[in-house]
């Protein structure tokens, strides 16, 4: 949006009266108005947000600690409290929506009932938990190099060996590869449309990854122009996405009738907030054979387990407890001057924030059966050692090597602590419900490309995906995508 060439006059606001408050945040205060004001941005607050969203700070009051909240979470890229108009990023206008609710008092959000499905029966609370679903598993989502459709970055992969720690300890555990389509899933190469060129190419990724019989999950990962446009899309837009991404879910399935396909990071996190008022996505997700919402985040040293326990929460409710939830948590965060993914949470803050709020989830039908995901899976990228290094094509195999085993080692550690944290979630088979989907068991734990071989024979080709649905091509990808 353009920037107004002339200042728009904002009412003076009035310091808090409170003793307590020091000079160091009257100060954030009055620079934080002067800012606004001198950016030109008008005196009126989004349409779409409301008081109940300027309260940033957990206090029934909109004042100066919800602007220091939000200032100390500038530039960041999240679905967080912070980022009050939902756009994505915590910048300028999350203070503007503040500052137009300013003094104001809100009430506690009540939590929503949907048809009494989500409320918990009225039944002896002593009786013993049914769980309707297997055990979550722990999944290996790690983005390999020798996974990459870059043939230079994949020989090289093979060639030293990279993540051979972590892919043995895996294997020694049952801890299975989670296999994901990446650069758009069927959409191949992620333009929005669906050309003869694309449907071949994946149907040979499938063939090369997903073996015939596989019941397990498949993530599909699709972040092109739709990926951003979907957050503000109106109800004949969203509708017309999820068209375009059911198409390509029928197709997959058709070639593979028992996988369980998906889409990574759907719902969004700010889809599955109270005040969220969008185009809902349910009929997508309650059509996908699995579904893999990400619990990412970028407050290093803050505690985001309830968010993300509740984010969880509100996608097995969205999809009634009838399709697995595997969530897609993320190791790193960002270097808050680059923002460049270069650092790792703290295990313990990982664990906490990410681990232990996926497998405390829980949602209860209207039988009483208790939900939760089906399984955790560490989604990593190697290629970030390549991105960030400016030398890459100085260095020898050997020092390549040398870091990579830092990440390998890293990953080692990690898993080993989600492997003893997944088993404490373990429940007895007496409780488990009948009929529960299968986890994923049947995958190799060792990828056709690691043993550079090919499958000898494809499949009959599918039927026809239809490609009535016209777009422009896409102009850009999602912030995850840019790196695939």
């Amino acid at each position: 949006m353009a920037r107004p060439t002339g200042l728009h006059a904002i009412e003076p606001l009035r310091l808090p009266k409170d003793n307590q408050m020091n000079s160091m945040k009257n100060g954030a205060h009055v620079a934080a108005v002067i800012t606004v004001a001198l950016l030109g941005v008008p005196d009126v607050a989004s349409s779409e947000v409301t008081p109940q969203h300027a309260n940033v700070h957990p206090d029934n009051t909109i004042d100066i600690l919800d602007l220091l909240q939000i200032v100390g979470s500038m530039h960041e890229y999240c679905e967080c409290p912070e980022d009050v108009n939902g756009d994505g990023q915590v910048n300028v206008t999350d203070i503007r929506q503040v500052i137009m609710f300013w003094g104001q008092t809100v009430d506690p959000i009540e939590p929503e009932t949907d048809d009494g499905a989500s409320e918990i029966p009225d039944v002896d609370q002593h009786a013993e938990t049914v769980y309707a679903g297997p055990d979550p598993v722990l999944l290996d989502g790690i983005y390999y190099d020798a996974l990459s459709r870059n043939r230079n970055r994949a020989e090289l992969g093979i060639e030293l060996e990279q993540g051979w720690r972590t892919r043995a300890h895996n294997r020694e555990y049952g801890i299975d590869v989670l296999p994901y389509a990446y650069g758009g899933g069927v959409d191949y190469n992620a333009d929005m449309t669906y050309s003869a060129t694309d449907l071949q190419r994946f149907e040979d990724w499938l063939d090369e990854h997903v073996p015939n019989g596989y019941t397990g999950p498949v993530v599909l990962d699709m972040e092109g122009e739709w990926w951003v446009r979907m957050s503000n899309a109106t109800e004949s837009e969203m509708a017309e996405i999820i068209d375009f991404y059911i198409q390509g879910l029928e197709y997959a399935e058709a070639l593979r009738p028992n996988a369980k396909f998906g889409y990574w990071g759907l719902p969004k996190k700010h889809m599955t907030v109270d005040h969220y008022t969008g185009p809902s996505m349910a009929r997508l997700l309650q059509a996908s054979g699995a579904i893999f919402p990400d619990t990412y985040e970028t407050n290093p040293g803050r505690d985001d387990s309830t968010r993300l326990k509740k984010h969880v929460e509100r996608c097995i409710e969205l999809v009634r407890g009838e399709v697995p939830v595997y969530t897609q948590m993320f190791p790193r965060h960002r270097n808050a001057e680059t923002r460049q993914w270069c650092y790792y949470f703290d295990d313990d803050e990982f664990l906490r924030d990410q681990a232990r709020a996926s497998l405390d989830a829980r949602w209860v039908d209207a039988r009483g059966r208790t939900h939760r995901v089906a399984g955790i899976a560490v989604w990593d990228y190697y290629n970030y050692v390549r991105l960030y290094h400016d030398d890459w094509h100085d260095l020898s195999n050997r020092e390549i090597s040398a870091l990579w085993n830092e990440i390998d080692a890293r990953h080692v550690e990690l898993y080993g602590a989600l492997r003893r944290l997944v088993s404490e979630y373990a429940v007895a088979g007496d409780a488990v419900a009948d009929g529960a989907k299968p986890a994923a068991r049947e995958l190799p734990a060792r990828p056709k490309r690691f043993a550079q071989r090919r499958p000898a024979q494809k499949l009959q080709k599918a039927q026809s995906v239809k490609r009535t649905v016209r777009t422009t091509s896409s102009s850009g990808r999602g912030t995850r995508g840019k790196t695939r």
